[in-house]
């Protein structure tokens, strides 16, 4: 299927689609710092795969995934168009999550994943009652 927009109307469009500072990343980072109580940093680039939330006294590092970029087993969908080329993206994704957290457990932090659909607000919730839990168990930890 051929794209309906022209090359720079399609690249107009594909700039401004966020990488951070999404609204489920937003939500998220307010959710952490009132649960936590703790100094947040945003997208450290210095830790493997740069989190979204780290907090340092913690050691804590937490990401935010997406359902579609990060193959959700609940909402994940498949492409329909092009599918050889997404099949593969996303495979490679799924891959250097894996590494990317393994290296930082190797380092000695302690990472937490939350899908996007734990930010809805039918979730938000359960997801808030989760995290008051293990923030519990984590800070005990210490």
């Amino acid at each position: 299927m051929t794209d309906v927009f022209s090359k720079r109307k399609r690249s107009k469009i594909m700039s401004r689609i966020r990488s951070s500072g999404t609204k489920p990343e937003v939500a998220f980072r307010k959710l952490v710092r009132e649960l936590s109580g703790r100094r947040l940093r945003l997208n450290v680039p210095s830790l493997p795969g740069s989190p979204d939330v780290v907090v340092y006294s913690l050691r804590l590092a937490l990401f935010i995934d997406g359902c579609f970029w990060h193959c959700c087993p609940l909402h994940g969908s498949k492409p329909k168009s092009n599918v050889a080329f997404w099949k593969d993206k996303l495979r490679k994704n799924v891959l250097r999550d894996r590494r990317t957290r393994r290296e930082l457990r190797c380092l000695g932090w302690t990472v937490w994943v939350l899908w996007e659909h734990d930010l809805r607000p039918r979730a938000v919730v359960r997801t808030r009652r989760n995290l008051r839990k293990r923030f519990a168990r984590l800070v005990a930890r210490l």
